[in-house]
Protein backbone atom coordinates (compact mmCIF):
# COMPACT_ATOMS: atom_id res chain seq x y z
CA UNK A 1 0.00 0.00 0.00
CA UNK A 2 2.91 2.40 0.67
CA UNK A 3 4.18 2.00 -2.93
CA UNK A 4 0.79 3.10 -4.24
CA UNK A 5 0.77 6.13 -1.93
CA UNK A 6 4.28 7.09 -3.06
CA UNK A 7 3.26 6.82 -6.72
CA UNK A 8 0.19 8.94 -6.03
CA UNK A 9 2.33 11.65 -4.38
CA UNK A 10 4.75 11.68 -7.34
CA UNK A 11 1.85 12.04 -9.81
CA UNK A 12 0.39 14.88 -7.74
CA UNK A 13 3.73 16.72 -7.68
CA UNK A 14 4.11 16.34 -11.45
CA UNK A 15 0.57 17.59 -12.02
CA UNK A 16 1.02 20.64 -9.78
CA UNK A 17 4.38 21.46 -11.40
CA UNK A 18 2.84 21.15 -14.85
CA UNK A 19 0.01 23.49 -13.89
CA UNK A 20 2.42 26.06 -12.45
CA UNK A 21 4.65 26.05 -15.51
CA UNK A 22 1.98 26.14 -18.20
CA UNK A 23 -1.15 27.64 -16.67
CA UNK A 24 0.12 30.62 -14.70
CA UNK A 25 1.98 32.41 -17.56
CA UNK A 26 -1.18 32.13 -19.69
CA UNK A 27 -3.33 33.61 -16.92
CA UNK A 28 -0.86 36.45 -16.42
CA UNK A 29 -0.74 37.21 -20.16
CA UNK A 30 -4.52 37.14 -20.46
CA UNK A 31 -5.06 39.40 -17.46
CA UNK A 32 -2.64 42.10 -18.61
CA UNK A 33 -4.30 42.42 -22.03
CA UNK A 34 -2.83 43.81 -25.23
CA UNK A 35 -0.50 42.40 -27.81
CA UNK A 36 2.40 40.48 -26.27
CA UNK A 37 4.46 40.02 -29.42
CA UNK A 38 3.65 36.33 -29.60
CA UNK A 39 2.57 36.46 -33.22
CA UNK A 40 3.43 38.30 -36.39
CA UNK A 41 0.12 40.17 -36.44
CA UNK A 42 -1.66 42.04 -33.71
CA UNK A 43 -4.80 40.23 -32.59
CA UNK A 44 -6.16 43.03 -30.46
CA UNK A 45 -9.33 44.85 -31.42
CA UNK A 46 -10.41 48.30 -30.41
CA UNK A 47 -14.12 47.69 -30.89
CA UNK A 48 -15.79 44.46 -29.88
CA UNK A 49 -17.74 42.88 -32.71
CA UNK A 50 -16.21 44.90 -35.57
CA UNK A 51 -15.81 42.92 -38.78
CA UNK A 52 -14.20 43.55 -42.15
CA UNK A 53 -16.39 42.65 -45.12
CA UNK A 54 -13.53 42.23 -47.64
CA UNK A 55 -11.03 39.42 -48.06
CA UNK A 56 -8.60 38.65 -45.25
CA UNK A 57 -5.72 40.23 -47.19
CA UNK A 58 -7.72 43.43 -47.71
CA UNK A 59 -8.68 43.63 -44.05
CA UNK A 60 -5.10 43.12 -42.89
CA UNK A 61 -3.72 45.58 -45.46
CA UNK A 62 -6.17 48.29 -44.45
CA UNK A 63 -5.50 47.69 -40.76
CA UNK A 64 -9.17 47.01 -40.08
CA UNK A 65 -10.11 45.96 -36.57
CA UNK A 66 -11.08 42.31 -36.63
CA UNK A 67 -10.76 39.26 -34.50
CA UNK A 68 -8.52 36.91 -36.40
CA UNK A 69 -9.21 34.07 -34.00
CA UNK A 70 -12.81 33.97 -35.23
CA UNK A 71 -11.73 33.88 -38.87
CA UNK A 72 -9.01 31.25 -38.57
CA UNK A 73 -9.29 27.80 -37.06
CA UNK A 74 -5.91 27.91 -35.35
CA UNK A 75 -2.96 30.10 -34.47
CA UNK A 76 -0.75 28.06 -36.78
CA UNK A 77 -2.90 28.80 -39.82
CA UNK A 78 -2.93 32.49 -38.96
CA UNK A 79 0.85 32.57 -38.84
CA UNK A 80 1.17 30.64 -42.09
CA UNK A 81 -1.12 33.05 -43.92
CA UNK A 82 0.66 36.04 -42.41
CA UNK A 83 3.97 35.17 -44.06
CA UNK A 84 4.84 36.77 -47.37
CA UNK A 85 5.77 33.57 -49.18
CA UNK A 86 3.98 33.69 -52.50
CA UNK A 87 5.14 30.34 -53.81
CA UNK A 88 4.98 26.67 -52.96
CA UNK A 89 8.17 24.71 -53.45
CA UNK A 90 8.15 21.68 -55.70
CA UNK A 91 9.36 19.57 -52.79
CA UNK A 92 6.23 20.31 -50.83
CA UNK A 93 4.02 19.38 -53.78
CA UNK A 94 5.42 15.87 -54.14
CA UNK A 95 5.54 14.12 -50.78
CA UNK A 96 8.35 11.62 -50.12
CA UNK A 97 9.92 12.27 -53.51
CA UNK A 98 13.56 13.24 -53.98
CA UNK A 99 13.95 15.60 -56.96
CA UNK A 100 17.10 13.86 -58.17
CA UNK A 101 18.37 10.66 -56.62
CA UNK A 102 21.80 10.79 -58.28
CA UNK A 103 24.52 11.73 -55.85
CA UNK A 104 26.08 15.11 -56.62
CA UNK A 105 23.67 15.86 -59.46
CA UNK A 106 21.82 19.13 -59.68
CA UNK A 107 18.10 19.32 -59.03
CA UNK A 108 17.81 21.38 -62.21
CA UNK A 109 19.40 18.76 -64.43
CA UNK A 110 19.37 15.22 -63.09
CA UNK A 111 21.21 13.68 -66.05
CA UNK A 112 24.75 12.47 -65.45
CA UNK A 113 27.24 15.18 -66.32
CA UNK A 114 24.46 17.74 -66.56
CA UNK A 115 25.08 21.41 -66.01
CA UNK A 116 24.59 22.48 -62.39
CA UNK A 117 22.73 25.68 -63.27
CA UNK A 118 21.24 25.61 -66.78
CA UNK A 119 19.88 29.15 -66.58
CA UNK A 120 21.61 32.02 -68.36
CA UNK A 121 21.30 35.52 -67.03
CA UNK A 122 21.97 38.78 -68.78
CA UNK A 123 24.66 41.25 -67.84
CA UNK A 124 23.72 43.41 -64.88
CA UNK A 125 25.24 46.27 -62.95
CA UNK A 126 25.75 44.01 -59.97
CA UNK A 127 27.75 41.28 -61.73
CA UNK A 128 29.44 43.76 -64.13
CA UNK A 129 29.39 40.97 -66.71
CA UNK A 130 32.03 39.00 -64.80
CA UNK A 131 31.44 35.30 -64.52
Amino acid sequence: MSKFAGLLVICAVILVTHMMVFAFPAVEAASSGGDHGLGWLSTTTSTVGSRCRGSMAECLAEGADLEIDDMMDSETNRRILATNNRYISYGSLSKNNVPCSRRGASYYNCRSGGQANPYTRGCSAITRCRR
